[in-house]
């Protein structure tokens, strides 16, 4: 059996070698560098490919995989979102995720930004940075236990920020299109018109699907109580970043936490320091005292790492050994 792994990053390199020391008998192909057309050629022979695309793949990369006999395209990620299914399942090619790798990873950076952002911590600091110590309304915050959290998505992800949210005292709502009856000791389901009226913390924990696209919109925003807080670490397609800049300035929101963002595939993850940031859309999040914006780091944990890693590997040998996984993509 051969695998080929792409955008290999420093910080799996461990996890890789653990894998590989239970799995000897398994060649692997690695590079950094994600799959192109350029490199195309790395795909001959092998029977599985392990990504961790943040790009979208050129169409004649799927026909190239058919013709070498590859089986498999596993993502060292939960999200599937810019592979092209529909030419997956022409050319008989099984896509598998991560669908669960480590819930209270997000979960506990979603509380985080939360209590960052209620805590007024980033406005306060700044004040510090220019020896300004007074105490002054605007920096005035409220407890969490005072305040209703309202979970969008209430699977692996959502549920666990639920329980922490729960466990600091907050009420919390949820919706799901299938709510799940044994989640109601930790939350009450409503609808979505709902939880926006009455949530002080919407969370977003939902996939990247065209029906989702700008969930979180100006009319979406309008109905939330002032003073309110939005966290994003799902995907940054479900924010309409610019309604959420409309809503921080006139003060509906107060303050916004975004893991991700709508054009990251720019940017994310890479080192631009040396750079000009040529995206003034981005430059305005991180610019903001009202803003938390952090580079899709909310799983990034080391055990996180390890369950990615060791998860889309095993997936790929399931699917070449028994032509079925138990992560594989339905489609």
């Amino acid at each position: 059996m051969k695998l080929a792994i792409f955008n290999l990053r420093e910080d799996e390199k461990n996890a890789l070698e653990k894998w590989r020391k239970n799995n000897s008998e398994i060649e692997i192909i690695i590079t950094e560098d994600p799959l192109t057309l350029e490199n195309i050629e790395l795909l001959s022979g092998v029977d599985g490919a392990v990504f961790a695309q943040n790009k979208t793949l050129e169409d004649d990369i799927y026909s190239f995989a058919k013709e070498q006999g590859v089986k498999v395209f596993a993502t060292r990620s939960a999200g599937y979102d810019i592979y092209n299914l529909n030419l997956l399942k022409e050319y008989g090619i099984k896509l598998t995720n991560v669908p669960s790798y480590s819930p209270n990873a997000i979960a506990e950076h979603v509380v985080g930004m939360t209590l960052y952002l209620s805590r007024n911590y980033k406005k306060i600091m700044n004040r510090v940075e220019k020896n300004n110590f007074s105490w002054r309304p605007e920096i005035l915050s409220r407890e969490l236990r005072t305040m209703t959290v309202g979970i969008i998505g209430t699977g692996r992800i959502g549920i666990q920020a639920a329980r922490l949210f729960k466990g600091l005292g907050a009420t919390v709502l949820g919706y799901d299109v299938y709510p799940n009856k044994e989640n109601e000791e930790i939350l009450t389901y409503v609808s979505l018109d709902e939880l926006a009226r009455k949530s002080d913390v919407v969370s977003l924990h939902i996939p990247a699907t065209a029906e989702y696209k700008y969930l979180i919109n100006d009319d979406f925003l309008a109905k939330m109580p002032e003073n309110s807080i939005l966290i994003n670490a799902a995907r940054g397609i479900l924010v309409d970043t610019e309604a959420v800049l409309r809503a921080l300035d006139s003060g509906k929101l107060l303050g916004a936490g975004l893991d991700v963002y709508e054009n990251e595939h720019n940017f994310v993850p890479r080192d631009l320091s040396s750079s000009k940031l040529n995206d003034d859309l981005l430059k305005s999040l991180i610019s903001r005292d009202d803003i938390i914006y952090t580079p899709h780091t909310a799983f990034y944990t080391t055990s996180a790492i390890e369950n990615l890693v060791s998860g889309a590997l095993d997936a790929a040998v399931e699917v070449i050994s028994t032509g079925k996984s138990a992560n594989e993509v339905k489609y």
